[in-house]
């Protein structure tokens, strides 16, 4: 295994940040318990997204809806 820069990394997290996802509250809960018991430095730009770069879904849709939306189905 190597390690990766912070560049490499920055760059990976930028590639995935061009999708969308769906993702619950206790989802993130359950991720974010499981980083924390992760040493600080593996796991600190993941523990960054998820505490600061998700945005909340607007309480009028729900994810199926969006969800739907996106695979063109009803």
């Amino acid at each position: 295994m190597t390690n990766k820069s912070t560049e490499e990394q920055m760059a990976e997290a930028h590639a995935v940040s061009e999708k969308q996802y769906i993702i619950s509250a206790p989802q993130v809960q359950g991720i974010l318990r499981y980083l924390f018991t992760r040493p600080y430095g593996e796991v600190v730009q993941g523990i960054e997204i998820l505490s600061r770069g998700l945005k909340e879904l607007d309480p009028n849709l729900g994810a199926d809806f969006v969800a739907k939306n996106i695979n063109g189905k009803k």
